[in-house]
């Protein structure tokens, strides 16, 4: 199924349409390199993040190109089981489908990394495919993850058979909007949490309570704590995120860099990707707005945007039948 009659299959759904949509036009043709720089050390290829993964199929399916699945900002990759489990039951074509722990995530505590860029990130993603010897992949990223995908889309677009991204724009967010200004005041609360030893996660959870008001949201953040093994009697607890790289990186997590350039910088750069891309965004979110419209059309020109209504931030979250019904949709045209 064509991208247009994806579109018109769409009209029928729950889910509105936020923007105009672009028609798929000419594919133009790259010749980027499968390896770029990481924005840690120009002109060096620094050896990218081993990322740890899980697969949702007992067997390899070589017929349809693989999904893998990028969760976002203190994510991690069993946020995308429940997804990941009814995409494998669901789908017409069936599909080899990975969720990865991105950098300095999950379970990836033994590869700490003090580079948070996008190029860093995308580089990760770019070895987890010749690891796997995958050729070409849909990228499915979620916040964060939505633009380590774009940020690979725009540097590999060889290696990237399509790409669906939740509720992120190509843009710098600033403390000027209060969504990135409560994701800011929550990594300054996680900072100044010490876990001595004794100290249990009820202990975490009513300390983070005056600055992390949301329960929901201090769930979410606890769910990156874990119990290290040790022969004392007391608990010891630590994260499985590395607080104090993604504290010092922030800003970069906050921007949009691609082959170790900051796109808000370059705005002249002529970088696309002309593959489909799905854009979801969450109809109580802030995170892309109509004012991020151009941007988006300028480096994903093929794309089409559409709003589950009443979400927030977290689409596959709040609303998990929706997305599922959305990328099936998608992933079976």
């Amino acid at each position: 199924m064509s991208l247009c009659a994806f579109i018109r299959h769409l009209s029928s759904s729950r889910c509105s349409a936020f923007t105009n949509v672009r028609a798929v036009g000419k594919k133009q043709s790259h010749s980027y390199s499968h390896r770029f720089l990481s924005s840690s050390a120009p002109g060096i290829n620094v050896k990218a993040v081993d990322l740890k993964s899980m697969s949702f199929a007992d067997h390899t399916i070589d017929e349809n190109e693989p999904v893998i699945l990028l969760h976002g900002l203190l994510g991690q990759k069993r946020n995308f089981a429940s997804l990941g489990n009814a995409l494998m039951k669901q789908l017409e074509k069936k599909r080899q489908i990975f969720a990865v722990d991105l950098r300095n995530h999950g379970d990836n505590h033994d590869d700490w990394r003090s580079e948070m860029s996008y190029s860093d990130m995308a580089d990760d993603v770019l070895a987890f495919l010749n690891k796997h010897a995958i050729d070409k992949a849909i990228i499915c990223g979620h916040s964060m993850g939505g633009k380590v995908a774009k940020s690979l889309a725009l540097s590999n677009p060889d290696r990237v058979a399509g790409l669906v991204v939740i509720d992120i724009a190509p843009v710098t967010y600033t403390n000027d909007d209060p969504s990135w200004k409560a994701v800011e005041g929550i990594i300054r609360s996680l900072k100044e949490v010490e876990l001595p030893p004794g100290k249990t996660k009820r202990d975490v959870d009513v300390e983070l309570r005056i600055s992390v008001e949301d329960p929901a949201i201090r769930a979410f953040v606890l769910t990156n704590l874990e119990t290290v093994p040790s022969k004392e009697k007391v608990q010891i607890l630590r994260w499985k995120i590395n607080v104090d790289a993604i504290a010092d990186q922030l800003h970069l997590i906050a921007g949009f860099d691609v082959k170790s350039m900051d796109l808000s910088e370059n705005s002249d750069l002529d970088l696309q990707y002309t593959g489909d891309v799905f854009l979801i965004k969450g109809g109580a979110s802030s995170f892309v707005k109509n004012s991020h419209i151009p941007v988006i059309k300028k480096h994903f020109p093929n794309f089409l945007l559409t709003s589950i209504k009443g979400c927030g931030h977290w689409v596959h979250a709040e609303s998990p039948d929706q997305t599922v019904a959305l990328l099936k949709k998608y992933l079976d045209r």
